[in-house]
């Protein structure tokens, strides 16, 4: 279990990273001069999204389904900690929709939020650590049993 593990850290660790650095690449864009620095940008968010960002998530969430399979864990932390992930998995989604405009809008004028948009793993990246590492507990269930 020890691999698989490591293996989740590993691929969790890749997935933020990528959630981290689309946004500087869809903010770089519109700072760049010429066709051929345009083309090279492009290239380097579609393979961060295809070849780096999305088979680590996928790897990230089957070792971490088994994990949780594997050792029965329960809590509300672990709720807490997938409704996080759900929203890390809507946030790639709609860094792939972006991926996908970069054909038709080159320097996506439309998308005021650019770097903005590194809040978003900013936040929730240490969340889902903060609540794997402390698996705190809230009390939720017992205050509506009361």
């Amino acid at each position: 279990m020890a691999w698989l593990k490591a293996l989740h850290i590993a691929t969790l660790v890749i997935w933020s990273a990528g959630l981290f650095y689309l946004p500087g690449l869809f903010a770089s864009l519109r700072h760049v001069r010429g066709r051929r620095e345009t083309l090279r940008l492009h290239v380097m968010t579609r393979m961060t999204f295809v070849v780096i960002a999305s088979p680590a998530a996928v790897l990230a969430i089957i070792s971490g389904t088994a994990l949780v399979a594997m050792t029965g864990v329960t809590g509300e932390w672990l709720a807490l900690k997938l409704t996080a992930v759900g929203a890390m998995v809507l946030f790639h989604l709609y860094c792939g929709h972006l991926v996908e405009r970069l054909d038709n809008e080159p320097r996506l004028k439309r998308v005021r939020l650019r770097l903005t948009l590194l809040v978003v793993p900013a936040v929730l990246v240490p969340l889902v650590v903060w609540l794997v590492m402390a698996k705190p507990a809230f009390g939720l269930l017992a205050a509506r049993g009361a």
